[in-house]
């Protein structure tokens, strides 16, 4: 399982630099610290997210809602030490969802998911591959998104 989890990190690390990439060309970029160029995530996904909504795809359909369900944790400190808390699951939006797959990029980025070997490798796989296929839905679902990462239009 170890090495289906490492290719699937890397395809999800791949996209989701394509989409910060992406979100800046298409204009949802804004200046951060120190002018710092950043993407404007919840603008995006009140504007292009939604599509996800509204998809009624049975592979985004379960995707969408298993994140909604079990949402990706965050981490915090406890003591000295870093901690897994649950995340507010109240809200169904496209805000949400996006910050839930953010979520997922951070926990994977900033070493929450592995020390050595994967931490939960059931729920890292089905938190990458559902947040991947989300990913990827919303590529094939927007001209705009796909043009900005594939460089040619749908």
């Amino acid at each position: 399982m170890s090495a289906k989890l490492d290719q699937l990190a890397f395809r999800f690390f791949k996209l989701f630099a394509q989409y910060e990439y992406a979100l800046k060309a298409m204009g949802y970029g804004r200046a951060g610290n120190a002018d710092a160029a950043e993407p404007e995530w919840d603008r995006f996904a009140n504007e292009v997210g939604t599509l996800l909504l509204q998809a009624e795809n049975p592979d985004v359909v379960a995707a969408r809602t298993y994140l909604f369900e079990n949402p990706p944790k965050r981490q915090v400190w406890v003591n000295g030490n870093a901690a897994w808390a649950e995340v507010p699951n109240v809200e169904r939006s496209a805000q949400m969802l996006v910050a839930h797959i953010r979520r997922v990029r951070n926990n994977l980025y900033h070493g929450g998911k592995f020390h050595g070997q994967w931490i939960d490798p059931d729920r890292s796989l089905e938190l990458l591959s559902k947040s991947l296929l989300l990913l990827e839905h919303l590529v094939s679902a927007d001209a705009g998104l796909h043009e900005a990462i594939q460089g040619n239009a749908v």
